[in-house]
């Protein structure tokens, strides 16, 4: 006879939704497929974006 009940863990995110285990392994597989240089192109291609919007905001919210 058992006394404790055993809760079964579920990953869930911040909507509360659970999240779809055969989707995320889909994910997983699709960009493991990528070579190595277009990841590190991809990266480096959304780092300089981010850099270059940082440097608008700052000139652009400057005071005159």
């Amino acid at each position: 006879m058992h006394f404790f009940f055993e809760k079964k863990s579920q990953i869930v995110n911040h909507h509360g939704d659970s999240i779809n285990p055969d989707f995320a392994e889909w994910i997983r597989d699709y960009v493991s497929n990528f070579s190595e240089n277009i990841l590190v192109i991809i990266f480096i291609l959304g780092l300089l974006i981010f850099l270059i919007m940082y440097v608008f905001i700052l000139y652009f919210s400057r005071k005159k």
